[in-house]
């Protein structure tokens, strides 16, 4: 889960399209995305090196007066021209041959419906009141764009208990949003990500909650977004078809539990969870050629810190847990990991790589970004839905 934001960012670049005359490759300072624009009526580019747009990203969701002012926006069937339902959402594609992730706008001043512009503090340009946002602001909340939140389906919805000092909450960003998180040549772990759900199952020793999981009520399980919030999944009749219980009940009856107790016998720690993702058939649209859901670890944290790579390897082992596919380790080389990114799984099947989770092998940290992680996701994984586009309105 990445922070959701519209940055005002400045236009490193502009570039004719190489396969299309009305088209421009636009590029930003600070940020690793390209974005395509078309051109204006007489032939010349929509921006030029220097001016200040604000990034609308995959995932942004546009209010009506925002798709017309950008003219995105069908009269006749009086809804959006981009993807969903009602046309309203900003997803990747290919135009003519090129990846294109996110679309701008020019920064204010503009007329903004005053709905959007409460509890809203910004600056104004004296020209009519109307606003102006500024370099490296956030207009996802004056333009009123928010993000798109996919309905959770049923049998990941569940009665849930709060745990708010317990749960982890997990994030971190796309590497295009912080490329200045490593260093050339620094020494990196890169994993295949895997297109499922992620689950947290966590392990507090002594905590004896009567609706908790284990023999003592000691494990958590929860997802991303419950543990956010501070919430976790109930060891009740209601949620036994629920598949992450049922992902941890398959785990327990495995001797999970005891290893987690003799692990407990070797180490003292208050706490480990386990951060792992569920995938196969009945999770998402990839299957991996599986007939059930699976699971697999990708990072484990031991009483708030998170084990570097031969750490984590080692207590994976100990505990008995399948892990998600190395795929790189060696210094931080942009070309040497967008090679790994793409092509298929490595779990068998058919099924496209979704992408990859880089790390710092060592658990360095970043002076502004914190934890040195983030991910690459491959252009062919989320163009998948779609065909390559033609025609930039």
């Amino acid at each position: 889960m990445s922070t959701f934001t519209c940055p005002v960012v400045r236009v490193a670049s502009v570039e004719d399209h190489p396969n299309a005359d009305r088209l421009n490759l636009v590029r930003l300072d600070g940020l690793g995305y390209l974005c395509i624009s078309g051109k204006l009526d007489d032939g010349s580019p929509r921006y030029k090196t220097g001016d200040l747009v604000v990034y609308i990203p995959s995932a942004a969701v546009l209010p009506e007066y925002l798709l017309k002012e950008m003219d995105f926006w069908d009269t006749e069937k009086n809804k959006g021209t981009l993807a969903g339902a009602d046309g309203n959402r900003v997803k990747p594609l290919r135009l003519r041959g090129v990846f294109s992730e996110g679309i701008l706008f020019p920064t204010l001043p503009m007329s903004i419906p005053d709905v959007c512009m409460l509890d809203v503090s910004v600056d104004h340009d004296g020209n009519d009141g109307r606003p102006m946002l500024r370099l490296g602001e956030d207009a996802s909340q004056v333009l009123c764009i928010t993000k798109y939140s996919p309905p959770i389906p049923v049998h990941m919805a569940g009665e849930v208990a709060n745990l708010f000092d317990h749960t982890v909450r997990y994030t971190f960003e796309r590497l295009e949003s912080v490329p200045d998180i490593f260093e050339p040549g620094e020494q990196v772990v890169a994993t295949e990500k895997l297109h499922g759900t992620m689950m947290a199952i966590v392990y507090v020793p002594g905590l004896n909650h009567p609706e908790m999981f284990s023999k003592n009520g000691d494990i958590i399980v929860h997802s991303k977004g419950l543990g956010s919030q501070g919430l976790a999944f109930k060891n009740n009749e209601a949620n036994a078809g629920h598949l992450y219980v049922r992902t941890l009940q398959a785990l327990l009856d495995g001797g999970f539990e005891e290893a987690l107790n003799e692990l407990r016998n070797l180490a003292q720690f208050k706490k480990i969870a386990l951060l792992g993702e569920i995938f196969g058939k009945g999770v998402q649209d990839l299957h991996y050629d599986m007939d059930k859901p699976a699971f697999r670890v990708f990072d484990i944290c031991v009483d708030d810190t998170y084990c570097n790579s031969v750490e984590f390897s080692i207590l994976a082992t100990v505990l008995g847990v399948d892990t998600v596919p190395r795929v790189y380790a060696g210094p931080f080389d942009l070309t040497a990991l967008e090679a790994v990114r793409d092509g298929q799984t490595m779990l068998g099947g058919a099924n496209i790589r979704e992408g990859i989770v880089v790390r710092s092998a060592t658990e360095a940290r970043h002076e502004i970004h914190g934890r040195k992680i983030c991910k690459m996701i491959s252009p062919d994984y989320l163009t998948r839905k779609s065909k390559d586009a033609t025609e930039y309105t």
